[in-house]
């Protein structure tokens, strides 16, 4: 048996002043024999993962699987072994590396306050 990580991609609905389409990609890790396995290990995992439920506001949200995006082999597993890797190409390189700061800095200021 194989570690394969998986991107399993769902459609957000519900949203009634949602100009955008929303969708929801989530990487997952799945054990399977071969690549054809892990996605159809993926898919079914997908779909029984897929849920309608009420906001606080009391709308129904719908996440509604679409597919499995990827399925990529991981040969070890280990500590600092990379995982997935995702080229990002933008005409505001500044901007970019100011949203990516910010992120850091809610991890860091969120896991000082459980230290």
């Amino acid at each position: 048996m194989n570690w394969y990580l998986v991107k399993l991609i769902y459609s957000i609905d519900g949203y009634t002043n949602q100009k955008n389409a929303q969708f929801d990609e989530q990487l997952r890790l799945v054990n399977a024999p071969n690549q054809e396995g892990a996605y159809f290990k993926a898919k079914q995992l997908g779909k029984k993962l897929q849920a309608d439920f009420e906001t606080e506001q009391g709308a129904t949200l719908s996440w509604t699987f679409i597919d499995v995006s990827e399925v990529v082999k991981v040969e070890q597993l280990s500590d600092g072994v990379e995982l997935y890797s995702n080229t990002i190409e933008t005409y505001d390189k500044k901007s970019f590396i100011d949203t990516v700061l910010q992120k850091a800095m809610t991890i860091q200021s969120k896991s000082l306050v459980f230290c």
